[in-house]
């Protein structure tokens, strides 16, 4: 039906960044922008927060919720995504009340581009129009850098830099990827090219041109999220950025994995080939292994995290891309990329107060601060455990569907033994990741510290409590893994 829900919900936070926008463009305002900026911004997020909860109760019903003309929709299809962006949003806003100490940025700029974020990563869930994704997109990259680059350190220059250059060029891809498929098609709008029979068979019946379309939108989108072998930017930019803006950029994987699922779902389902999948999971799997590879010989754990994120991200594609007609792929893809995202989170938000604490992110370098630094300790232990797929945590029942659909989809399409040695590998994967995150507990939090570092206490309350928050909804969603997946409906 048509609601004008969908366009508020990008308006809410582009409204209130453009009203803290306005508050560093007069003198005259500048104090009183410097000293409300953290409350302006945490209800900013708080009221960006409303409109997604108004339509849940629409969607759960069946509804979909279209602003027609501008392509935007809500339905099952994104609504989870987009109330878990939302609030996970407004929980790192939290955390900026107590970890904010400044940047390159005036303050009410700094809010501005934080909302702005927000709004195109709303943008890019709800947004259907090809053009219209791929300006959320560019806008989503443009403003990451923009807040990398925030930190006053000559390190995240060069990091905001290096991620500037990937990023360009992988705009390149997608747009060479939407105008292929607008100029062959005369259609922008992704429901309204699948619903068009005579659409579709133009597709069909270049199915070169179709193939590399794909490949155009996995190379430019993967670059975006990190994923191997585009991620060259990752590894330099978590160092580099400041714990808040790596804890608000965690949450964007969400709305850009969805974004290449989005593209590319609809053109396998045009032209079903196993190239598009083979293309897919084979991204997804070297990410895996690479990831989880690399952040276990990691000494610095904003690096570790790096890698981890890389790994998780395979993780999210890999699932997605076991497309079945049931949608079976989507609903547990989705319900694996959001838990990920939340523990991810958690973990990232966690580390960020030990440096917070500390000073220091070299693993070899901290110990002992479990006794100091129990509510942060606790937090990161849950969130890892997660992460690795420990019950009774969330991560053991996406990890759980995770591995019943892979091995439902290898052996239906290749072999049982095929099968078995694919579920065998990601839970090998599964293993260094657990030990690699208990490795990194155990430095930070039990071992005995190399250097003499002065740790007074844990971080203040707007600091721990939204990583305790993290960690206890990662513990209801494990008991209660169907608050979640009741939804998430197909695409």
């Amino acid at each position: 039906m048509y609601s004008l829900l969908p366009l508020l919900t990008l308006i809410v936070p582009l409204l209130a960044g453009t009203l803290c926008l306005f508050t560093c463009l007069f003198r005259f305002l500048e104090e009183f922008s410097r000293r409300t900026s953290k409350i302006l911004l945490l209800t900013s997020a708080a009221l960006s927060l409303v409109t997604p909860l108004t339509m849940i109760p629409y969607c759960a019903l069946g509804e979909v919720l279209e602003t027609t003309g501008l392509g935007l929709r809500a339905d099952l299809s994104n609504i989870a995504a987009l109330v878990s962006t939302a609030i996970l949003f407004f929980l790192v806003s939290i955390y900026n009340m107590g970890a904010e100490r400044g940047g390159r940025l005036k303050p009410g700029l700094y809010n501005f581009f934080l909302l702005l974020f927000l709004c195109c990563m709303f943008g890019l869930l709800l947004s259907y129009d090809l053009f219209g994704i791929f300006l959320f997109v560019e806008l989503v990259i443009g403003v990451s850098i923009i807040l990398v680059a925030h930190n006053p350190v000559k390190e995240s220059t060069e990091a905001a830099f290096k991620y500037l250059i990937i990023t360009a060029i992988s705009a390149l891809f997608v747009l060479i990827g939407v105008l292929v498929i607008y100029v062959l098609t005369g259609e922008s709008n992704i429901l309204h090219l699948v619903g068009d029979s005579e659409k579709q068979a133009i597709l069909a019946e270049n199915p070169r041109l179709l193939m590399f379309v794909v490949a155009c939108f996995i190379i430019g989108l993967g670059a975006d999220i990190g994923l191997v072998p585009f991620h060259g930017w990752l590894p330099d930019c978590l160092p580099a950025s400041t714990i808040i803006i790596n804890g608000f950029t965690a949450i964007e994987p969400i709305p850009l994995i969805l974004a290449l699922y989005k593209l590319v779902a609809p053109l396998y389902r045009i032209y079903p080939s196993n190239v598009i999948l083979a293309l897919m999971l084979g991204t997804g799997l070297i990410s895996i292994v690479f990831g989880a590879l690399m952040a276990y010989s990691q000494k610095n754990f904003f690096r570790m995290i790096a890698y981890c994120s890389i790994d998780e991200y395979g993780h999210s594609l890999f699932a997605l891309s076991l497309i079945s007609p049931e949608a079976r792929s989507f609903l547990i893809g989705q319900f694996y990329l959001i838990n990920s995202t939340l523990a991810k989170t958690g973990l990232i938000l966690s580390l960020g107060s030990v440096y917070f604490n500390s000073g220091d992110s070299v693993m070899d370098s901290l110990g002992n601060l479990i006794a100091k630094m129990d509510k942060t300790a606790l937090s990161y232990m849950v969130c890892a455990l997660s992460l690795t797929g420990i019950p009774p945590l969330s991560g053991f029942y996406a990890k759980l569907l995770f591995f019943g659909e892979s091995y439902r989809f290898f052996y239906k399409n290749e072999n049982s033994i095929i099968a078995t040695l694919i579920v065998a590998l990601l839970v090998c994967i599964s293993i260094i990741s657990f030990i690699f995150l208990i490795r990194s507990f155990h430095k930070i939090f039990l071992g005995k510290s190399r250097k003499n570092i002065d740790v007074k206490g844990d971080v203040p309350i707007l600091m721990w409590l939204p990583t305790i928050i993290i960690a206890t909804a990662t513990l209801i969603l494990g008991i209660r893994p169907d608050l979640l997946l009741r939804f998430i409906g197909p695409a």
